[in-house]
């Protein structure tokens, strides 16, 4: 067995490492450190006084205390956001507080590996592109709402009321309008929306590490195949054959610790999977919605229209399909040991086959539902009901 010395640094557990570290300055709790818990501790509490706030709101409406401009979907739509913001803040934050453990568990299998898997020296240089990615478009997206909600022709004296009035007129009228109550509101619609991107990023960069533990090591099997065809010809001795069952069970073996690594983080992951899917599916329905009852309107609410639209389901779908390539992955090797030649196959490669064809392998939402690709199909036709749904029910 290697000793801790001698295991390669994993780039994969240095760059997550790095990326909650910086995030815990951006609002995203993270364990340790005074000023960073406070500062994850005062969002919560803000977060849960302005959801409740809306949510009082919005049973005064519905109630017929209170008249709210608006329709029925758009007076939802508040509080459903920070509803979002709250739950992501919590479970992100129980989710990160778990990672000490699980890439401590991670770790350990890296050692633990008595054959040499092949390192994967670009998952560092994929997930800073995908982060960068990411934080530029949620960036882009962002400016775009705030000008969309005020237009382009707002006096700067005006425009922080305008834009506190216009995009939380749900929360918040004209004549409780108050610099102290705005400045609070303005905060958490910015912690909100890095919230709302962050836990779509965080799915997608956990589901690229698995992933690529599996690449390599379906790059392993492939890799002995290969050798043991080159060597099929020659004649083999007892020594040889029972060499060749061991390094089979060995990788057996391995593709058991990683299934059981995939469970382990989709038991901590799991909630946040959840939310993250279930907020995706509501604001795409939403914004679907809203561009069908509102067709006319000044050229930047159109521009921002289509290309908040465009963000949001790229963003769904990339969680949904990066997630999947782990139950493709864990399946990757079959082909392989199907083609396996008569001379070279043996006990263990039939059981890696069994193994690897009925250990249904993926992260999932609490057990819901499975992340794999035809979920985009099904989810495809939840929009569709969805949407008709929403414009019966808005009438």
């Amino acid at each position: 067995m290697k000793s801790m010395h001698q295991c390669p640094k994993d780039e994969f557990l240095c760059t997550i490492a790095v990326i909650f570290n910086a995030a815990r300055w951006l609002g995203v709790p993270k364990r340790g450190g005074n000023t960073a818990m406070c500062l994850s501790v005062v969002i919560l509490f803000m977060l849960l006084g302005l959801e409740f706030t809306a949510i009082w709101k919005l049973i005064r409406a519905f109630g017929g205390w209170a008249v709210v401009k608006g329709s029925t979907t758009a007076r939802l739509s508040g509080a459903i956001f920070y509803g979002n913001a709250l739950f992501s803040h919590l479970l992100s934050w129980k989710f990160i507080s778990s990672w000490e453990d699980l890439s401590l568990h991670w770790t350990k299998i890296e050692i633990a590996e008595v054959i040499r898997l092949p390192q994967d020296v670009q998952i560092k240089k994929r997930m800073t592109i995908v982060t960068c990615f990411v934080a530029t478009c949620a960036l882009l997206e962002h400016v775009l709402s705030m000008m969309a909600a005020t237009g382009l022709n707002c006096p700067p004296a005006e425009y922080f009321q305008q834009y506190i009035l216009s995009s939380h007129g749900f929360l918040i009228h004209k004549w409780e309008y108050n610099l102290w109550i705005a400045v609070p509101i303005f905060f958490l619609s910015k912690v909100a929306t890095i919230l709302w991107n962050f836990q779509d990023l965080m799915i997608i960069l956990i589901s690229m590490g698995l992933t690529s533990r599996y690449h390599r090591l379906n790059s392993c099997v492939k890799r002995v195949i290969k050798s043991e065809k080159r060597k099929g010809k020659q004649g083999k001795f007892g020594t040889e054959k029972y060499a060749e069952v061991q390094t089979w069970r060995r990788l057996r073996e391995a593709y058991v610790r990683q299934a059981e690594l995939v469970r382990r983080v989709d038991g901590n992951l799991g909630a946040l999977i959840l939310l993250s899917n279930l907020n995706n599916l509501y604001f795409i329905c939403l914004q679907l919605f809203l561009g069908i009852n509102n067709e006319q309107g000044p050229p930047i609410n159109r521009i921002y229209y289509f290309l908040s639209l465009s963000w949001l389901i790229f963003r769904a779908c990339s969680v949904v399909l990066v997630a999947a390539d782990i139950h493709t992955h864990s399946r990757s090797a079959l082909p392989l040991l199907h083609a396996c030649p008569c001379n070279v196959y043996n006990v263990e490669i039939s059981r890696l086959k069994t193994q690897l064809t009925y250990d249904f392998v993926a992260i999932k939402g609490m057990g819901l539902f499975a992340l794999d690709r035809k979920l985009l199909l099904e989810v495809a036709a939840v929009i569709l009901k969805y949407e008709l749904v929403l414009i019966q029910f808005d009438k």
